[in-house]
C-alpha cells in the first residue's frame, strides 16, 4: 500500500467518522423531540480499483421508522378523535338536558301534575289555579331552553365543520410542499430526514380531523386520499369545503362538489354525525314529546268548564294555544315554545276542571289531567309522558356510553402503540452516547493513520 493512499484511506474514515458523530449528536439533541424520528448511520466499504479495498464510506443515514406502525397509529388516532369527540359533544347535551336534578324537565312535569291534583282539592282557589299556570310556565320554559340548547350545539358544529375543514386544507397544503421540498432535497444527494419528520407530524394531525389513506411512491413521495377521494401528492393537491347533501353535513371535492368523500373516523366525522342525525334525532323526539303533551292536556281541558261568571260557565277553552275563527286551536306550540293561552293568563278563573256548567266545586278535569302522568298516550307509542321521555334520556346516555367506551378503548390502543414506536423512533441516550464513543475511538485510530504515514514518509526523505 502506497503512502498517499494511506493517507487517502485514513482522511475519508476520519471524514465518515466524523458524520457519524454528527448524526449522533444530532439524535441526542432532539433527545426531547417526540416529533423528531432516530437516525441511522449505514457504513459500507469504499471499494477502490480491482477491487481493493478503499476505506470506509456513510452510505445512507436512515430514519428508524415502522410503516406499518405509522398506519396504525393514524387508523386509531382517526377513532379516537371521533369518539371524543362525541363524548365532548354529548357531555353538552347532558348538561343541557339536566337530568335528574331539581332543574331538570322530569321535575318540572311532576311539579305541573302535582299542581293539578292540588288544585282538585279545592277547585275554587284562584290562587291554586295561578300555581297551575306558574308551573306550566316552567315546563315550557323548560323545553324551550332545552331544544333551544340542541339548536346552539347544532351551531356551533356547524362552524367547527368549517374550522376543521379549513385545517384539513392548511394539512394538506403544507404537505404537497413539503413532498416538493423533499424531492429537490433528495435529488441534490442530501438527505432530508427532517423535512420527512415535519411531514409526518403534519400527516398524524391530518388524521386526527378525518380519515385518511397513505401510500409512497417510487420516488419517496407520499400520495393522500381523504375519505376516499384523492387530497395530495408530489405534484398536487386538493382543497376541500363543506356542504349539506339531503341534510348531511358533508365533506366534498372544492372544485367537484359532486365528489364527496366517505367519512369514518377523526373530528369531522363525529360533527357530521352529532349534527346530521344525533342532535337533530333528540331535537326532534323532543319536539314530538311536546307536541304530544300539548295535545292531551288541551284535549281534556277543552272539555271542560271554567267558574261561573254571572250565572255563565265557559267550555272549550284551549289550555294552550288559542281559538281561530273556525276553532281550530293554533300557536299552541310554536317556535319550539309552549304558549299558554293567553286568556288563562290575565284571568285563572277560566281553567276548565268542572264536568258541567255552573259546577264549580267539581273537580273531574283537574283530576284528569293530573292522571295524565299515568295515561298510554298513542301518539308517544303507548307510552306514559314519563316512558317516553325516560326513553329519550336513555338513547342520548347510550350513546354516550358507547363513545366514552371507544374513546377509552382506542386511547388505550394508541398509546400502546406510539410506546412502539417511541421504543423504535426514540432515541435512547445510552445507545447514542455509546455510538459517539465508538466513532471517537475508530476517528482517534484513523488520525493515528495519518501519524504513521506521516512518519513513514518522514522517514523516506531523511533516506535520500
Amino acid at each position: 500500500m502506497s503512502i498517499g493512499r494511506l493517507f487517502d484511506i485514513s482522511a475519508r474514515t476520519m471524514q465518515a467518522y466524523q458524520s457519524a458523530m454528527d448524526v449522533a449528536s444530532n439524535n441526542i439533541s432532539n433527545a426531547g423531540n417526540a416529533n423528531f424520528t432516530r437516525q441511522k448511520v449505514v457504513f459500507a466499504s469504499e471499494v477502490g480499483e480491482k477491487g481493493a479495498g478503499n476505506g470506509v464510506k456513510i452510505q445512507d443515514i436512515l430514519r428508524v421508522r415502522s410503516e406499518i406502525l405509522d398506519q396504525q397509529i393514524r387508523k386509531y388516532q382517526s377513532g379516537y378523535s371521533d369518539a371524543n369527540k362525541r363524548s365532548e359533544t354529548l357531555q353538552k347535551i347532558e348538561s343541557i338536558i339536566s337530568e335528574p336534578s331539581d332543574q331538570g324537565l322530569s321535575n318540572y312535569v311532576v311539579q305541573f301534575y302535582n299542581s293539578w291534583d292540588e288544585l282538585s282539592t279545592n277547585p275554587t282557589s284562584l290562587q291554586l289555579r295561578s300555581n297551575v299556570i306558574l308551573k306550566a310556565q316552567q315546563v315550557g320554559e323548560k323545553i324551550k331552553n332545552t331544544i333551544d340548547g340542541f339548536s346552539e350545539v347544532q351551531y356551533s358544529l356547524q362552524q367547527e365543520a368549517t374550522q376543521t375543514v379549513n385545517e384539513i386544507n392548511l394539512h394538506l397544503k403544507s404537505i404537497y410542499e413539503m413532498n416538493q421540498q423533499i424531492y429537490d432535497t433528495e435529488s441534490r444527494g442530501v438527505k432530508a430526514n427532517e423535512l420527512k419528520d415535519q411531514r409526518d407530524t403534519e400527516i398524524d394531525e391530518l388524521s386526527k380531523l378525518v380519515n385518511i389513506s397513505v401510500s409512497k411512491s417510487s420516488s419517496g413521495a407520499l400520495s393522500i386520499n381523504v375519505g376516499g377521494i384523492f387530497a395530495v401528492d408530489q405534484t398536487n393537491y386538493n382543497e376541500f369545503s363543506v356542504k349539506m347533501i339531503n341534510g348531511q353535513l358533508s365533506l366534498v371535492n372544492k372544485a367537484d362538489q359532486n365528489s364527496q368523500a366517505i367519512l369514518t373516523g377523526g373530528e369531522l366525522t363525529a360533527i357530521s354525525d352529532l349534527y346530521s342525525n344525533k342532535v337533530t334525532s333528540y331535537k326532534e323526539k323532543y319536539e314530538e314529546w311536546a307536541k304530544s303533551f300539548v295535545t292531551e292536556v288541551n284535549n281534556l281541558h277543552m272539555q271542560g268548564y271554567a267558574l261561573s261568571s254571572s250565572g255563565v260557565s265557559t267550555n272549550g277553552i284551549p289550555f294552550f294555544g288559542q281559538l281561530d275563527s273556525s276553532g281550530q286551536v293554533i300557536n299552541a306550540f310554536e317556535d319550539d315554545e309552549l304558549r299558554i293561552n293567553s286568556d288563562l293568563l290575565n284571568d285563572p278563573s277560566l281553567l276548565a276542571i268542572s264536568s258541567a256548567p255552573n259546577k264549580d266545586g267539581d273537580s273531574t278535569f283537574a283530576n284528569q289531567i293530573a292522571n295524565l302522568s299515568k295515561s298510554k298516550i298513542a301518539s308517544l307509542g303507548n307510552q306514559t309522558f314519563a316512558e317516553n321521555y325516560s326513553g329519550i334520556l336513555s338513547v342520548i346516555g347510550s350513546d354516550k356510553t358507547v363513545a366514552d367506551n371507544s374513546s377509552q378503548s382506542n386511547e388505550l390502543v394508541l398509546q400502546n402503540l406510539e410506546n412502539q414506536r417511541s421504543s423504535n423512533s426514540g432515541v435512547s441516550l445510552d445507545e447514542e452516547m455509546t455510538n459517539v464513543m465508538k466513532y471517537q475511538r475508530s476517528y482517534e485510530a484513523s488520525a493515528k493513520m495519518i501519524k504513521v504515514a506521516d512518519d513513514l514518509m518522514q522517514t523516506i526523505l531523511n533516506l535520500i
